[in-house]
């Protein structure tokens, strides 16, 4: 429990994200809440001295008294910290426990909608500032006529900013800052159980986020699936959000995150040509509309060539960062390792609740050894995506030392034929409930039912979901006749 009286400043918040990750994740939740709270509360400040100064104010007195520049300088920096603060609060609800009230929430969804116009005015105004010289004649001439009629409705929508921060954040910032700055652990007396941490929790979201995003990428069938491609962006946003603070620190994670970068701002810069090629055509500059629905359909070109045609490298990339934090947020041995510590169940058959959810098809085979044992996993989502898996595990079960990574699928096919003498099928059924994942496996080849866990310390008291209580043999956790390496068979 955090014992501060006061809530953290910015620059201690930024001291404190360093060593966010091993942190528990409700901590780990509110110092992202924070660094992006604190962002926007400073860019709030700017945008008040830009106004008390008259730099974005425009009145008949004054006349033209408006620097549009300075105030989209701003303005980006206070949508960024705003559209991730109200995603890290979307994305980590459970742990953060109802500090963002729904108050709060339609206060900041409120704040967004209201700075979502001028944001693409400034952009639209940008892009035909740069863009311009290299229109044909006639849309260029257009496109000056364009930002002519851009230029003067800014300062209009400027003032309107100004009005939005008062009514929707100046009167709930103080309240978040004080609610995000606590919060409350349960512990059982008598029992060391450590909490979640955080880096735990964010690759969970993280790994989630697949399959969504691979049904709508799938989605994006051509130019016109603007909903789908919308869809796409948003969940791109939302990931870039998560990880945004752990990029520069974590390879996997600044991989992912540079390619979500890239991908969410060429699906921007698509909707921004669509949107001018509209405003273009109601403003009857035809010439200007098609150079603009030409340069949107060339950033489908890409975004198909990136992203549609190489879905597989996009996740791929997706699931080592999840990987990397799941090893970041694991206990480790005394040496720095990586460990494993998980319980399993034997169950007399699949619970209800674990078939409703739609099964993962896991094949793993182990390579010849004695004492080294290493394991080869293709693991075939529900949607039949496809990734693979190097793993190797010392120790006993209860708590081993595990080091994991993704494997380029020619080096699985190369090797899994050595694997032939012992192999496991199974479907696996992921159910999370309270602080934990569930893993049901229904393995394949003999009736068997199997459930796992994993915890974050080897005394960490566990209760039984009432969906999974009743479908219980007994614990097996240390009981080498359910080990995966001893059930594993020949095939032909």
């Amino acid at each position: 429990m955090m014992t501060e009286s006061g809530t953290p400043s910015a620059g201690q918040v930024r001291e404190l994200l360093a060593d966010a990750l091993r942190r528990p994740a409700q901590e780990g939740a509110r110092l992202m809440a924070l660094h992006w709270l604190h962002q926007l509360a400073a860019s709030r400040s700017a945008w008040r001295a830009l106004v008390d100064a008259a730099v974005v104010r425009a009145s008949p007195e004054q006349g033209d008294a408006v620097s549009p520049d300075a105030g989209a300088e701003v303005l980006h920096k206070a949508r960024v910290a705003l559209r991730r603060l109200r995603a890290t609060n979307r994305e980590n609800e459970r742990v953060l426990d109802g500090v963002v009230d729904r108050r709060m929430a339609r206060a900041l969804r409120a704040l967004s909608q209201a700075t979502n116009a001028i944001r693409d005015t400034d952009v639209q105004r940008a892009w035909l500032a740069t863009e311009e010289e290299r229109l044909p004649p006639g849309a260029r001439d257009e496109a000056q006529r364009m930002r002519a009629w851009l230029d003067a409705r800014t300062p209009r929508s400027l003032e309107s900013v100004e009005t939005a921060f008062r009514k929707h954040f100046d009167t709930i910032d103080e309240r978040l800052l004080a609610r995000l700055g606590s919060y409350h652990l349960l512990r059982r007396v008598g029992i060391d159980n450590a909490p979640m941490p955080f880096a735990r929790h964010l690759s969970t979201r993280i790994g989630r986020a697949a399959d969504r995003l691979r049904r709508e990428i799938e989605r994006v069938t051509d130019a016109d699936a603007q909903e789908a491609m919308h869809a796409v962006r948003i969940r791109l946003k939302r990931q870039r959000a998560l990880v945004a603070p752990f990029a520069k620190t974590r390879p996997a994670v600044g991989a992912w995150f540079d390619l979500a970068t890239r991908g969410q701002d060429l699906l921007g810069a698509l909707r921004d040509a669509d949107l001018l090629a509209t405003r273009a055509g109601k403003h009857g500059y035809r010439a200007l509309e098609r150079a603009l629905r030409d340069i949107a359909l060339a950033h489908y070109a890409v975004f198909r060539t990136d992203w549609c045609d190489r879905i597989d490298d996009v996740l791929r990339t997706l699931e080592a960062a999840a990987v990397a934090l799941r090893a970041e947020g694991a206990p480790l041995s005394v040496n720095g390792l990586p460990m494993e510590i998980e319980r399993k169940y034997l169950l007399r058959a699949c619970p209800p609740a674990a078939r409703a959810v739609p099964p993962i098809r896991i094949e793993q085979g182990w390579l010849p050894g004695q004492v080294l044992k290493e394991r080869l996993r293709r693991r075939t989502a529900a949607d039949g995506s496809v990734s693979y898996w190097r793993t190797m595990k010392l120790g006993p079960a209860e708590a081993r030392v595990e080091v994991e990574e993704t494997c380029p699928p020619e080096l699985f096919t190369s090797l899994w034929e050595l694997t032939r003498a012992a192999r496991v099928r199974k479907d696996r059924y992921v159910v999370p409930h309270g602080a934990h994942t569930w893993e049901i496996d229904v393995f394949l080849d003999r009736e068997l039912v199997l459930a796992e866990v994993e915890l974050g310390d080897v005394n960490e008291a566990i209760t039984l979901p009432p969906w999974l209580a009743p479908y219980l043999e007994r614990d097996v956790t240390g009981e080498p006749a359910y080990f995966n390496a001893v059930l594993a068979g020949a095939e032909p």
